[in-house]
């Protein structure tokens, strides 16, 4: 995890570079999905969120829409109801359920049994199962028939 220190004259220092950078420079970190964290050096706080809320405002104000006005009045709401967590762990499980990335890191079969409305609660985890003897078989014939084709493929470029 790269450590970013923030100085009391407000400037960020990558540990990891040994670079001081900008807000645009973390957005690069999470563009990269690079797992970080920002550390306040007076007090060795995380102070993140912070900054990611930083990051948001700043587009805001550049007069970028980021989180619309009526999902805001939601998080305040929330939040007065003592209920944010239930809200963030179900914007959370929403997330991660639109991310299309986790569909292919992850797999079909972990979208499929995705449940929106697990707020927090540790999904069931499927023990994995070795492959049997007949799997390997089918793969191996996966792999001649792959194989063949591409001895097909060669020999319609050569007949060019």
């Amino acid at each position: 995890m790269i450590e970013i220190k923030k100085y009391s004259n407000r400037r960020l220092y990558n540990t990891e570079t040994s670079a001081y950078i900008t807000l645009d420079d973390i957005v690069t970190l999470i563009k990269k999905e690079l797992d970080f964290k920002v550390v306040d050096v007076d007090t060795q706080s995380d102070i993140t969120s912070s900054i990611l809320t930083q990051i948001i405002l700043e587009k805001e104000n550049a007069g970028i829409n980021l989180i619309p006005s009526h999902i805001l009045k939601q998080i305040i709401l929330f939040n007065e109801n003592k209920k944010s967590n239930m809200m963030f762990d179900f914007l959370t499980n929403s997330m991660n359920a639109a991310n299309s990335n986790n569909i292919f890191t992850k797999g079909f079969p972990n979208f499929m049994d995705f449940n929106f409305f697990n707020f927090g609660q540790k999904a069931e985890t499927k023990s994995a199962t070795p492959a049997t003897p007949k799997d390997e078989k089918n793969i191996d014939d996966l792999m001649t028939q792959i194989d063949k084709l591409k001895k097909e493929v060669e020999g319609i470029k050569n007949q060019k």
